[in-house]
């Protein structure tokens, strides 16, 4: 049972340090505008999260198998023999100081997307606003004419 508790733990490991590899890679396709790129990655953060939920469930059933008033690591670390009880501790530590760079990456790329998002909709308001017809711009016909007609001389009796 220790076994998988350390053998669980070294697997999210792994996947958080995968997460905080992948986040960088999307903040890289969100500085170079790949929109495609961004999308596949995105996907991937997506699953592996699933992954991570899954193996922290699976790691707080072990918990409640070692001892059901467990919820957390801390709450078992008297039952460990000293070895067990350093690499898990280890590996919890390792775990957290990856998640935390992940988050401040996360952080990031958001900033990136909504600045972004700001951008484009601030661009495409903009050619709407020039696409769209101002009043009294239609001639007789139908057509387009422009707004203000050109200075011209009047002629004629008033």
């Amino acid at each position: 049972m220790k076994g998988q508790i350390l053998a669980n733990l070294r697997r999210q490991l792994g996947a958080v340090a995968l997460l905080e590899s992948l986040l960088a890679e999307e903040f890289s396709h969100l500085s170079t505008r790949q929109p495609a790129a961004v999308a596949s990655v995105e996907f991937s953060i997506q699953e592996l999260l699933r992954q991570i939920t899954a193996e922290r469930h699976s790691l707080h059933a072990l918990y409640a198998a070692l001892d059901p008033q467990a919820k957390r690591l801390a709450d078992l670390v008297g039952q460990l023999d000293p070895q067990t009880r350093e690499a898990a501790l280890g590996l919890y530590e390792a775990i957290e100081k990856t998640e935390q760079r992940s988050a401040k990456q996360a952080s990031r790329n958001y900033a990136m997307a909504l600045g972004l998002y700001d951008v484009t909709k601030s661009s495409l308001d903009n050619l709407q606003k020039l696409m769209t017809p101002k009043k009294g711009v239609y001639g007789a016909r139908g057509r387009m004419a422009s707004a203000t007609p050109p200075p011209g001389m009047i002629s004629g009796r008033l």
